[in-house]
């Protein structure tokens, strides 16, 4: 039986993944930013289907224009930073924000290849209070999140790391939160940054919002309060996982 291409280069990606090899190959995106193929469930992902994050990229260059700011919070290897570092230019600003050690080291890598000087790498998980957290180690790295055990790693609350970092007056455009269900914590700790934001594109599925102890309606009324616009009806459930995009209410 005939093995298609897509199946072949599947096979190809997890034989890379394993033997570590696939950190000598690099990827061109039709965005035009450079991925280096490191161990990683992403970079496996982007291999086979370099349109994985299509409907994001196009999200981005709706939102994001030259010298506009852009906040990405879970930036795992680095695919929509390097996608909104190449929208907003040399005079925008794009700040980075990483959890896992080792993911960061690969963001740091990516930023690097692609002599990305307006991107910020933050490493921290983020949350509404400053400490340290367990972090989980798993495989599957895009799933790694908070969690009663794993690796320890610093807590920071947005406001606590960027606020400082932004010129007086001026605007976050896009602020993008994907924490794997610790969306409403990350946001509880950036009342200063979500004053200061225009938009807020984040990932919403109850099933990871319930592990937390709470529920899609918790983090529409949160932003909602914030004067955000969150495009769904005041009583919405995530009920399978989707973006969402809360936009400032016009005045």
């Amino acid at each position: 039986m005939a093995v298609n291409v897509p199946t072949l280069r599947f096979l190809a990606s997890r034989a890379l993944w394993a033997t570590r090899l696939s950190s000598l190959f690099t990827m061109q995106t039709a965005c035009g930013y450079k991925l280096r193929f490191y161990p990683t469930a992403v970079s496996a992902t982007m291999w086979c289907n370099p349109q994985f994050y299509a409907k994001d990229e196009q999200l981005l260059g709706e939102q994001l224009g030259t010298g506009d700011t852009f906040v990405d919070v879970g930036a795992n290897i680095g695919t929509l930073t390097l996608a909104a570092s190449r929208l907003v230019g040399p005079s925008g600003r794009v700040f980075a924000i990483e959890a896992h050690p080792r993911t960061v080291r690969y963001l740091r890598g990516n930023v690097r290849l692609n002599s990305a000087s307006n991107v910020t790498v933050l490493h921290a998980a983020v949350g509404d209070h400053v400490g340290t957290v367990k972090f989980s180690n798993r495989r599957s790295d895009d799933q790694n999140s908070i969690a009663s055990s794993g690796i320890e790693v610093p807590l920071a609350t947005l406001d606590s790391m960027i606020i400082g970092l932004l010129p007086p007056a001026s605007r976050i455009r896009l602020l993008k939160i994907d924490v794997e269900g610790f969306e409403l914590f990350a946001l509880r700790g950036a009342d200063r940054v979500l004053e200061r934001t225009d938009a807020v594109y984040f990932e919403s599925w109850e099933n990871h919002f319930q592990r937390f102890g709470y529920s899609t309606k918790d983090l529409l009324t949160l932003l909602r309060a914030h004067g955000f616009d969150c495009g769904v009806d005041d009583d919405h459930r995530s009920d399978n996982c989707e973006n969402l995009l809360a936009s400032r209410k016009s005045a």
